[in-house]
């Protein structure tokens, strides 16, 4: 708050169906507030909707056409940040009750009032509203700060992502372009060698998926969240977990590896989009597959409350890998980076950190070399329904004729 506030600056409306009592008031306080008078609660709510800049509302409970704390409910709904405050030569505890709970009065003034503490009274009233619009100015700077920080990491990350791109794509091209440069001298004499053909048709095929699949990825990833859009339904996480699976199964089979699902059954719905989040699971599935040779992929859902009793979902992912170095752990969803040798873009599991940040959720990923890595998404529940789920969960108490 600055040293002096200027307390004019901040306008006064002062509510009283007498006459005199309104020409008392402004008389009071004139030389330290800007004044103004209405006669009636009627009156006063058309000067709130013509004077935005009004800072604080005094009014008397006893009027004939309004009273006070009626006057003060209404005002609370059209200008919440207005101070308001309630001068009454009733004492009843009812009415005290009634002022706090319906009119949301800041301060509740008896008649006769002392002057001086008066004056303070208003000061602090001003103080007060000062204070909360400097807070919610600074609340709307933070927030455009935190916009233009995003769109300037926004920008930083598609050119690493466009620099990484150039390098990405000019090696598949490289390969495209030797087997059609081989294709004029080959086609005489090795026109019927399949197995040549076979091979580099692959190759080719192959390269020009891994552009295709950079360039989506890179296309999706480029997107704003208003761009791209989430499209939030309920979703059972277990049983889109199971269909995932059945995508991945025959994978894990083919290196003798064994999928466990432990699933805490019962779990509310989580609001995702569906197919972003099948996405996810898929990328770190895979991901898990690929880096077990032997052993065993578990998957383990949860749902509890953090340290700030916000509810979420744990979905973990754990395999018996090669696990990764605490080096690659840190550059783990950086684009492009991937630890498999010319499989892969690099940007899988930056676009699961991605589609998981868009639904306000993280990821986090534990690893030992040698001996497996458990990568978990947290994901937010919606705390009506996680609290349902649980009250439905608890045993019933036996009744009394049991």
């Amino acid at each position: 708050m600055p040293e002096a506030l200027r307390y004019k600056d901040y306008p006064i409306l002062f509510v009283d169906d007498e006459e005199m009592a309104l020409v008392t008031f402004k008389n009071l306080f004139k030389k330290e507030f800007t004044i103004h008078t209405a006669g009636s609660g009627e009156a006063a709510l058309e000067f709130i909707e013509g004077h935005p800049e009004l800072a604080l509302i005094v009014s008397d409970q006893r009027m004939p056409d309004m009273t006070g704390i009626e006057l003060l409910r209404r005002i609370s709904v059209k200008r919440p940040n207005l101070i308001r405050m309630l001068i009454t030569a009733y004492t009843e505890i009812e009415l005290v009750i009634d002022a706090i709970n319906r009119g949301k009065v800041h301060r509740y003034i008896t008649k006769p009032y002392n002057e001086e503490e008066l004056k303070q009274t208003l000061k602090q009233g001003v103080e007060r509203y000062y204070l909360v619009k400097e807070r919610d100015r600074l609340h709307a700077e933070k927030i455009e700060t935190f916009k233009k920080m995003a769109q300037a990491n926004r920008l930083t990350a598609i050119g690493i992502l466009a620099a990484g791109m150039a390098h990405e794509i000019n090696n598949p091209l490289v390969a495209i372009n030797t087997f059609l440069q081989m294709i004029p001298k080959k086609y005489d004499e090795e026109m019927k060698d399949e197995e040549f053909w076979d091979k580099f048709y692959a190759v080719a095929v192959g390269e020009t998926h891994r552009i295709q699949m950079l360039i989506s990825q890179l296309l999706h990833y480029s997107k704003t969240p208003e761009e791209e859009g989430l499209k939030l339904n309920g979703v059972n996480i277990n049983d889109l977990l199971y269909e995932t699976i059945t995508f991945i199964d025959n994978e894990a089979k083919k290196k003798g590896l064994t999928i466990r699902q432990d699933f805490e059954p019962d779990l509310p719905l989580c609001y995702v989009d569906r197919e972003k989040i099948r996405q996810v699971f898929l990328n770190i599935f895979l991901n898990a597959i690929q880096a077990t040779q032997e052993g065993y992929i578990r998957i383990k859902t949860s749902a509890d409350f953090d340290k700030k009793h916000h509810a979420f979902f744990h979905v973990a992912v754990e395999d018996t890998g090669v696990g990764i170095t605490e080096e690659n752990l840190q550059k783990l969803f950086n684009p492009f980076f991937t630890t498999k040798q010319n499989e892969g873009t690099g940007l899988g599991l930056m676009m699961c950190h991605h589609i998981i940040e868009e639904h306000s959720g993280s990821i986090d990923v534990r690893s030992e070399l040698g001996k497996g890595t458990t990568m978990t998404i947290h994901l937010p529940v919606n705390l009506t329904e996680f609290n349902r789920r649980k009250s439905d969960r608890r045993p019933s108490a036996p009744s009394a004729d049991q």
